[in-house]
Formats: C-alpha cells, structure tokens, sequence
C-alpha cells in the first residue's frame, strides 16, 4: 500500500452514522446510512431531539462535517446522556481533523456506555491519527473483543499493521480475516484493493512465517500457530 493513500483512510471511520441509542447500520466500506426514523427506539424520544438528530445526520451523510459538528454540539448540550450523538459528534470532528475533541468525544459516548462496540472501534481511528498507534491497535481488539463481527476493526488492524506499525505478517493476517469475514457477509461485494495487498504481502511474507492470531479479552492478541498457506485465517472465537 503506498503512503499518499494512508491520508485517506481515516474515511474509514465514516463506516457508520450511529443512532441515538446506539444502533447502526454497518458496512464494510466507507458509506453513510441513516437509521430508520421510525425505530422503536426512537419513537419515545422527544419530537426535538429526533428532528435535530435527524438533521445532524443528513449533514453527516453530505459530508457538511462543519456544520454537523456544530448541530451534534447543540445535541450533546441539550441531551447529553445519549451515546450515539456524543459519536457521531466525534465523526464530525474526526473528519475536520480535531482529533483531540474528537477523542474527548468518543470517550464521552464510552463513559455513557462503555460497551458501546461502534466507539470502541472509532475511538481506535482517532488515536491512529493521534499517532497513538499502540492505543489505536488495544482500542480496535477491545472492539472485535466487542463485537465479534466487526470486520471495519479487523480491516482497520491490517491498515495500522501495515502502514504504522510495519508489521507485513500481522497485516497479512488481518487483511485476510477482513476478506474472509466479508465474504461471509450475504451479498457483499469483493475488496478487490484489500485482495491485491494480500497477494503484494504473500510475495514479501515467507509462508513459514505466516500465523494466526487468537484475540484476547484483556484488548491484546496472541499467536497461537503458524499460519497455514492453505487454509482460511481463524477468527477470534472459532475453533
């Protein structure tokens, strides 16, 4: 992967707009969905904080990142006890590179829910731009920890790996858990970009030296055998 795409990718962490109570609706590449407005969830919240919501996130989706942060403010102030705002506020800011008010949003959202898996996961984007790296990578396996199918942190592991930790053995792993985990996702499409990196990694990375990783609990990993060229990568979990 070369260096000028590395700018880029902090548009990964717009995987996701995150509703008021948490819910999302994920993907595995950079697109923005609006929850359904008339979620169960939603429906007992007060008429003006699903209005503004609303238009935060309509703001988010057109990538008016100034003027969402501005209306997720105004959220936040007047109905802070919601995690998803206090995320996606941290979205916002993530994107016009305030990255330590994002950071301090994201731990507001965690603070009100810290199993929150979607700010474990954007929590690990912020301090990779923080150049935090080691906290991104705890933050990202704290996320998978989370949310065992959470392949935007399993893809996010083989970029941080890869381009800020120069680790092409552990990159490996991680890129090819991610296409394993999204082929197994019905009806989504190929990464043809990840793919191509797998097979510039192949060619750098001795089989021998290949291996499989077991997440643990405490946000760290492990390996646990050498990786073999035949078969599937083992996600955390399996067997």
């Amino acid at each position: 992967m070369s260096m000028p795409f590395a700018k880029a990718l902090k548009i990964v962490s717009l995987l996701l707009i995150i509703g008021l109570s948490g819910c999302s609706v994920l993907q595995s590449k950079p697109e923005l969905k609006v929850i359904e407005a008339n979620s169960p969830v939603e429906a007992a919240l007060p008429l003006e904080l699903t209005n503004m919501f609303s238009n935060a996130l309509a703001l988010l989706k057109e990538e008016e990142f100034k003027e969402s942060e501005q209306l997720l403010l105004e959220i936040t102030n007047k109905y802070p006890n919601y995690a998803g705002p206090w995320t996606n506020l941290a979205i916002a800011q993530l994107s016009l590179e305030k990255y330590d008010d994002s950071l301090v949003s994201v731990d507001k959202a965690l603070v009100i829910d810290n199993q929150f898996c979607q700010s474990l996961s954007l929590k690990g984007v912020i301090l990779r731009e923080q150049g935090k790296f080691e906290d991104a990578k705890t933050a990202y396996l704290n996320a998978i920890e989370c949310d065992s199918s959470d392949i935007r942190s399993l893809y996010n592991l083989g970029v941080l790996s890869d381009l800020y930790l120069h680790d092409e053995v552990t990159a490996l792993f991680y890129y090819q858990s991610y296409l394993v985990a999204l082929n197994n996702i019905e009806g989504a499409p190929n990464d043809s970009t990840v793919e191509s990196w797998v097979v510039g990694l192949k060619r750098r990375v001795p089989e021998e030296q290949r291996m499989t990783l077991d997440i643990k609990k405490n946000g760290s990993e492990e390996s646990i055998k050498s990786f073999d060229g035949n078969a599937q990568p083992q996600l955390a979990g399996e067997e």
